[in-house]
């Protein structure tokens, strides 16, 4: 690949919360015509308490799940997408094919969201979009899935008659499955996941004799001294990470424990692995093994070919080829503390969901299989081409593994293996506050040489308490 100038709109990022509400699970759907809407009555089993004691009751409910369209009439599949995704993979280009090959439907990617709307649309039983992303598991499955936005879409894959629709539960790495589904229920259909991985100038490392990836961190300490005597004349910085919680020490305590995660739903920032984490961090940071506080500038860094390796997102190391060409740089698994050891990385799906009370939730879903599931195969390559790991195993042994004009991007192979043995984020919304108290006592911890890297852990563990706290008060 030539070297090309990233489009700066691959550098969007798009994170959505909404308010917390209630979801019930429900089995044994029956879905009958009524008037002009088509409704589901689903027997919903609840806990109730009688005269003290907890009692499992059940009761009908039943829901819209499709407004009837008279003959001869269009349905508008409505789907709001952040702005980013729509640049990054061609939605646009499905929704015309969907649309072309559906005499009933149409679809319509609108990159304007507006959660605050929807919901209060389905307040009042007047829905106006079907589907919603991006969906980040991590940071908003829970929150969309409890306040009544999103929906279950199990149902609705079951009864699709798309190509691939079968295959799907299947055919998805159990891990990403799991990543995207809340309290039993898949509610995030993915096109793609991301995981945190070593993206390394193979061209820097090559100069210092290193022609593997460093695969423990004593392995990166002792390239990061070597690039660093290298590079000095040209001030090249051996390695950095980019400033956010599960790119930097969440991933490094990841690679640590089998059990990074505590009961509670947190990172289990007491535990021995995750203080050897800090001061490996710091190790690097106070040994100007990495721009300052571990992170200052990596992105303009990397960019100009100052910057021999990064820990970040998958789509880093493509961004790299990009900037630099595919021969020098790679995309590989994290070092480990040990050898092999630890939970694998954090990683992601980005997905989209089925909005609640959606006017065609099943026509929503079959446009989902045909542009995403398995059998579209022309998509897939796309989405890895973007620089986007995808999410069926049928991908890696149908395409990555023998499409010659994919050889470069064959390093996702490692991503899926990685992955598979990865754990899920837990299902809170935490993290969007764990991460701002790393990012305020990282920059602590790396200023202040007398403060501890247990001091640091307990303030970020007390802090994220407080916070949470707080919040649950409100």
């Amino acid at each position: 690949m030539s070297k090309q100038k990233m489009s700066r709109r691959r550098f969007l990022q798009g994170a959505l919360l909404t308010a917390a509400g209630s979801a019930a699970a429900a089995c044994q759907p029956k879905t009958v015509i009524v008037e002009t809407e088509k409704v589901v009555t689903q027997v919903v089993k609840e806990t109730v308490m009688v005269e003290g004691t907890p009692q499992v009751v059940e009761k009908e409910v039943t829901r819209v799940i499709e407004q009837a369209v008279p003959a001869g009439e269009t349905k508008m599949i409505r789907i709001m997408l952040s702005s980013w995704a729509v640049a990054e993979v061609p939605f646009d280009q499905m929704a015309r094919e969907f649309s072309d090959k559906r005499d009933d439907c149409e679809v319509r990617i609108d990159t304007s969201v507006d959660n605050t709307k929807v919901l209060a649309q389905i307040a009042s039983g007047k829905v106006e979009w079907c589907g919603h992303g991006i969906i980040s598991p991590f940071l908003d499955i829970v929150s969309k899935a409890e306040s009544g936005l999103i929906q279950p879409m199990e149902e609705f894959i079951n009864a699709s008659g798309e190509e691939g629709a079968a295959d799907i539960m299947t055919d998805i790495i159990p891990s990403v499955k799991e990543d995207s589904s809340y309290n039993g229920h898949f509610y995030s259909f993915p096109y793609s996941f991301e995981n945190i991985t070593f993206n390394w100038r193979v061209d820097h490392f090559r100069e210092v004799g290193w022609e593997a990836v460093p695969e423990t961190w004593n392995d990166w300490y002792e390239v990061a001294k070597e690039l660093k005597t290298w590079g000095a004349a040209e001030e090249i910085i051996p390695t950095s990470w980019v400033g956010a919680l599960w790119t930097d020490c969440g991933a490094l305590i990841c690679s640590a424990m089998e059990k990074p995660y505590t009961e509670e739903g947190l990172v289990d920032w007491t535990s021995d692995e995750a203080i050897e984490a800090l001061e490996f961090y710091r190790k690097l940071v106070d040994e100007e093994l990495t721009p300052p506080h571990g992170f200052d500038g990596w992105l303009e860094t990397y960019q100009r070919g100052k910057l021999s390796s990064v820990q970040a997102q998958s789509s880093r190391g493509v961004w790299g080829q990009m900037y630099h060409g595919t021969d020098k740089v790679a995309t590989s698994p994290i070092p480990t503390m040990e050898k092999g050891g630890g939970a694998g990385t954090v990683y992601w799906g980005n997905g989209l969901g089925v909005i609640n009370k959606a006017p065609y939730p099943q026509e929503v879903t079959d446009f989902y299989v045909y542009a995403f599931g398995p059998a579209n195969q022309s998509f897939q390559k796309a989405v890895i081409q973007s620089g986007k790991t995808p999410i069926y195993n049928s991908s890696y042994t149908g395409i990555l593994e023998s499409d010659p004009m994919l050889a470069t991007y064959k390093w996702m192979v490692g991503m899926r293996d990685d992955v598979a043995r990865s754990l899920p984020v837990p299902r809170n919304n935490f993290y969007l506050i764990q991460h701002q108290m790393y990012q305020k006592w990282i920059v602590s911890f790396i200023e202040d040489p007398n403060m501890t890297a247990a001091a640091c852990a307990e303030g970020i563990l007390a802090d994220s308490r407080a916070e949470i706290e707080k919040q649950k008060v409100q």
